[in-house]
């Protein structure tokens, strides 16, 4: 027998671990749940206030353990007690407050560490039982093959839905411990500025920053464009300089009316942020918007963000029209629709917001065919994923508008639309999230 014939290759031997360590988290998780529950108390027990006393593991629903399991869990997973305490606590709260995730996490459908820090993220917000098993039906038929920024979203989205003045509050209470700080280095000749402030002044300053390092260019300043965004904050910290630039540039609102007032929204700097807002929430005032690059957000929110800016509302584009052309460079038009249909990066599990992203033709152009470039033969890719397309071995086919085929070098198959991303397998699960319907959107 030739030596080596059996040999498994390092890519599947690499597979094989991941499946090996998805087992070991289900299985540890498992079976710290019914250690939690094999040192539960009843509402009915008797304790001593000096000698052991139960606590409530989790949130709303959970059960009362041992005030000491925590002790015997840190110890034999080497770990402090606050460590395991949190550990405890995600486990008792994903399965006692979300039992359809529990089966995903304890299937495999999505990894169990993410749903536990899923579970911590929503007992943040103080949900009731009742609220957090509402979340649980509507958000766990959503997350399989989401990537998890996609899943933060959509969690965000249901709960400012389900919970809003739990969300509003929060956010509130986010808004009163605002701060700016000056911070050292390991240099003396540079500090750190950490700042919590609203999002809308953040997007302003940002804009402002932005714009006053691309004037120190212009000016022949040698520097990178992260160096001039930092000399930028010392041109920002002397107003009258900083006035100047702007004015020099013809950057600032110039009127006879010199009795403009500093509040006037019309000196604030051009910044753009796409705000997605449902005619229903247009008309009640309640609902979520949801804002690229920030998040969901609370509709009575909204005003912190936009209230006091000027704003340019954008046509409804259907993003499932054909329109074609033929020339290689992609009419705006076409760029919003795929754009809004995709919403994301097409490459397996990506998080990539797809405006940020190329659009690549999924099948190459070529010089004089006609109808080329539309909607159903672009996607966003970033430009590692297009390099690996057209150079790496990776092959892809789009079958329908937004539903993408990707094959690997190493020969795996994955499937990519708007409600995630799935890999072939042979089980008949895997058959049945590969043959799902992926242009429907997960409304994220």
């Amino acid at each position: 027998m030739t030596a080596g014939v059996f040999e498994v290759s390092p890519l599947e031997r690499f597979r094989l671990a991941n499946e090996a360590r998805t087992r070991a988290e289900i299985d540890e998780a498992v079976a710290l749940a019914d250690l939690a529950a094999e040192h539960e108390w009843t509402a009915g027990d008797d304790f001593d206030v000096v000698g052991t006393r139960p606590y409530r593991v989790g949130a709303d629903g959970t059960l009362l353990a041992d005030e000491f399991l925590p002790l015997e869990v840190a110890a034999m997973k080497g770990i402090s007690v606050a460590a395991a305490t949190w550990l405890i606590r995600d486990v008792v709260n994903l399965k006692a407050r979300h039992p359809l995730m529990w089966f995903q996490a304890t299937k495999g459908l999505i990894p169990m560490f993410r749903a536990c820090q899923l579970a911590a993220e929503v007992a943040r917000f103080d949900l009731s039982l009742d609220e957090a098993q509402v979340f649980d039906a509507e958000l766990a038929p959503k997350l399989p093959g989401l990537a998890w920024r996609r899943v933060l979203n959509l969690a965000r989205g249901l709960i400012t839905r389900i919970a809003p003045d739990k969300v509003v509050q929060l956010s509130e209470q986010a808004r009163a411990s605002r701060f700016v700080r000056k911070l050292p280095t390991e240099d003396p000749m540079v500090a750190y500025l950490s700042a919590r402030v609203d999002t809308a002044d953040a997007i302003f300053f940002d804009a402002m920053v932005d714009r006053i390092a691309d004037l120190l260019g212009e000016q022949g300043d040698p520097d990178g464009k992260d160096i001039r965004r930092a000399k930028a904050i010392g041109v920002l910290a002397t107003p009258a300089r900083a006035h100047l630039m702007l004015d020099e540039a013809g950057s600032t609102s110039r009127t006879e009316n010199q009795s403009v007032r500093s509040t006037d929204p019309r000196l604030l700097p051009e910044a753009t942020i796409y705000v997605h807002v449902a005619e229903e929430t247009l008309l009640t005032a309640r609902g979520t918007c949801r804002v690229e690059g920030v998040g969901p957000l609370a509709a009575t929110m909204l005003r912190h963000l936009v209230g006091h800016t000027r704003i340019r509302v954008t046509p409804v584009i259907q993003p499932h029209e054909q329109v074609a052309v033929d020339a290689y460079e992609i009419p705006q038009r076409i760029r919003r629709q795929v754009i809004l249909r995709d919403g994301y990066e097409v490459f397996p599990y990506s998080a990539r917001s797809a405006r940020n992203q190329d659009l690549d033709h999924t099948i190459p152009y070529r010089e004089g065919a006609k109808g080329q470039t539309r909607a159903s033969n672009l996607g966003p890719l970033s430009r590692k994923a297009h390099r690996g397309k057209t150079h790496g071995g990776w092959q892809l086919e789009q079958p329908a508008p937004g539903v993408f085929h990707w094959r690997s070098p190493g020969g795996y198959h994955y499937r990519v639309g708007r409600n995630g991303t799935f890999r072939q397998g042979s089980d008949k699960l895997s058959q049945i999230l590969w043959n799902a319907d992926y242009r429907k959107p997960p409304d994220g």
